[in-house]
């Protein structure tokens, strides 16, 4: 070791020496070949203060500048506006105007000027170019054409009308705009149209986040707007691409060469690259390679190149990409590729977009009273064409005036694919400045309503939500739950009162206990079905009343143990705090989950407490526990246990519990615990 460490030492001295001389004999003959032609050296500290500043000024150590700023405020803002309820997307959509000239160009100048000269927004205008073509091909994937093909007339119904009424309010906009915003060399049909579209945009991605955020998918007006959603998405994106078409084309013969060439091109994604896409999905269903992977991201890019050299855009070709992907259904492609991109377009690419947004955004210019009133005009004219034509024709088609207007509030939500158009139309040269930083307000103000007006207009109504579930439940489960102890019941009744049956005292009793247990099953079930009928009833089917959860529990209890013939362990502190709940809801919810304990297990245990102004109940059971996957299951449908075998029911019992303890705001969870089956209840204490 001693002998490796001094031979390592030695050869680090001996070429260590060699290059300094090598170096020192180099510099005596540069001297002598370039005398009084090099100038003097300037000094080391001045040198690289001026070297790191000369550095900081070149593309690349610039861009990357940006890029981190940008990142940062982004990110800063996105999780900012999650504290009021916003949607992501608003907040990105601030900061991009916070880093353009409207607020940091007007208060800081000299420092706008440096990290956003105009000679480095092409670098930042392609990449940003670059993260909205991946976006784009994931928003396309999002949306599946075997689905929307299969949709109701309803939905098809409601999306054109949301989709025509807001476009005729624009048009006619533009009649009005026009005069006053319109570049001098943009004539009248392409500004018109430009304006119809840009009033009419659903911003699909924001708008299923914010239905996933709030869990209303389940609901009617939740699932039809994304139905309705995802059909605006593409009809607007076709409409768009006619748009461009008509605006870029100089002549009625070019325009009809132009329009040729993208039906031309969409039978070609049909017909040729969405079979192509199927068939590597069918291939690649467990595992995407790199080789896959590179493959359709070439696919992805050339489907870009054909629609801009068209004349179309770009973005139109990415969006049809993501299309053309094979349902979920049928492969997991979507599912595979999605994360890999989101990461890279929607973390590090897309805030691009936002800031290049923000820079050409100038609120300043929107100095006059004029001004705000006709920015004003367009927000109110927006709304009220979405929101009103949505919620008229879901209105139309049956929807209750509740469920039309939360449909129509969430239709008016336009965010990020608002942008993603307007943008199109400034670098067409069709919107001005000005008009394009009223119609970026507008894409925010929309964005921001749709929380706070959705809560408004459902407010009172939050039981609906579980009126719905608990119908489904009923519905599917109602014949079983008393067609089994019916069949019970005749059978042990037939038999006793069968004069050529010979029965034991034992059988007799067996008998019996089976017409009991079934009238105490049936029994069950009328209780749930009035549940579902309070639900239905009234505007308040919760009838609150001031209680402690340790008697309401008590009480359950001891009609559990008189049941099953067993007892169960009961612990809880002195100080619970009191519930604000409906008392005999609540007790047949807990009433439902001791049956379920008793039923699967052996030795039960209920444990009551209270921490931070929650009240937490615990029970538990062993005995015939369920796997993971069925309890992974159990969230999702009124299943009964998988291993239970045997033993009747469907599940109904934990299911009506669990919408019961939603419906007094409370959280029920399923989950296995050194060797235990627990059900865990939290409700919010009052008092």
């Amino acid at each position: 070791m001693k002998k490796t460490l001094l031979i390592y030492v030695a050869l680090i001295l001996f070429f260590g020496i060699a290059i300094a001389g090598i170096l020192h004999y180099g510099t005596l003959l540069e001297s002598h070949l370039f005398s009084g032609i090099i100038a003097p050296a300037a000094s080391i500290p001045s040198t690289i203060s001026d070297t790191f500043l000369k550095q900081l000024h070149h593309p690349l150590p610039l861009l990357l500048i940006q890029f981190i700023v940008i990142m940062i405020v982004t990110r800063l803002f996105g999780y900012l506006v999650s504290f009021v309820a916003q949607p992501t997307v608003v907040g990105e959509i601030v900061a991009g105007i916070i880093l353009g000239p409207s607020l940091m160009g007007a208060l800081f100048p000299d420092m706008f000027i440096a990290l956003f000269p105009k000679e480095s927004l092409g670098n930042l205008h392609l990449i940003s170019q670059l993260g909205l073509i991946f976006f784009m091909f994931v928003v396309g994937m999002e949306l599946d054409f075997d689905k929307i093909k299969k949709q109701s007339s309803a939905s098809v119904f409601i999306s054109h009308v949301s989709i025509i009424f807001p476009f005729f309010l624009g048009v006619a906009l533009a009649y009005w705009l026009y005069p006053i915003f319109a570049p001098k060399n943009i004539s009248f049909i392409p500004f018109a149209l430009f304006i119809g579209i840009a009033m009419s945009i659903t911003a699909f991605p924001v708008l299923a986040r914010i239905i996933k955020e709030k869990n209303i998918g389940d609901t009617r007006y939740g699932s039809m707007a994304i139905t309705c959603a995802a059909a605006d998405d593409i009809t607007a994106w076709y409409i768009l691409a006619l748009i461009i078409a008509i605006s870029v084309s100089g002549s009625l013969s070019s325009s009809i060469v132009l329009l040729f060439l993208i039906a031309l091109y969409v039978v070609i994604m049909f017909y040729v690259i969405r079979p192509l896409f199927a068939k590597i999905g069918h291939s690649q269903s467990e595992r995407l390679s790199m080789n896959g992977m590179s493959f359709i991201i070439v696919l992805l890019l050339l489907s870009s190149l054909a629609t801009e050299a068209i004349g179309v855009h770009a973005l139109f070709g990415a969006f049809m990409a993501g299309a053309m992907m094979p349902s979920s259904a049928l492969s997991r492609l979507k599912e595979l590729i999605a994360p890999r991109l989101e990461y890279v377009s929607l973390l590090v690419l897309l805030p691009l977009f936002f800031a290049l947004t923000g820079l050409r955004s100038e609120i300043g210019l929107l100095n006059s009273v004029d001004a705000w009133l006709i920015c004003g005009g367009i927000i109110v004219l927006a709304v009220f064409g979405k929101l009103f034509g949505s919620a008229l024709a879901s209105k139309y088609m049956g929807f209750s005036w509740r469920d039309s207007f939360a449909l129509g509030i969430l239709m008016n939500t336009r965010g990020l694919m608002e942008l993603v158009v307007l943008n199109i139309g400034y670098e067409m040269g069709i919107l001005s400045t000005e008009l394009f930083t009223m119609f970026v307000v507008m894409a925010l103000v929309t964005t921001i309503m749709t929380g706070p007006f959705l809560n408004l207009i459902t407010r009172g109504f939050k039981e609906n939500k579980v009126v719905e579930t608990m119908q489904k439940s009923l519905i599917d489960l109602l014949s079983h739950e008393l067609r089994t102890p019916l069949t019970l019941i005749r059978g042990a009744a037939s038999n006793l009162s069968n004069p050529q049956f010979t029965l034991a005292d034992k059988d007799k009793e067996e008998m019996v206990q089976t017409i009991v247990e079934g009238s105490r099953r049936m029994e069950k079930v009328i209780d749930n079905l009035l549940v579902n009928a309070r639900f239905r009833e009234g505007k308040t089917p919760l009838n609150k009343t001031m209680l402690r959860i340790d008697d309401v529990v008590s009480s359950a209890l001891a009609i559990a143990e008189n049941d099953w013939g067993r007892q169960a362990k009961l612990s809880f502190s002195p100080d619970i705090p009191p519930l604000n709940a409906d008392i005999a809801l609540l007790q047949l919810a807990i009433g439902n989950l001791l049956d379920n304990a008793f039923k699967y297990g052996d030795d039960v245990s209920i444990e009551i407490t209270s921490a931070f102004n929650e009240t937490t109940l615990l029970i538990s059971n062993n005995g015939d526990l369920p796997s993971a996957e069925t309890i992974a299951s159990l969230a999702a449908s009124p299943i009964r246990l998988d291993n239970a075998i045997g033993k009747p029911g469907s599940g109904i019992g934990l299911r009506i519990s669990q919408t019961i303890i939603e419906a007094h705001g409370g959280i029920l969870s399923i989950y296995l615990e050194n060797d235990r089956f627990c059900v865990h209840v939290t409700l919010r204490s009052e008092g």
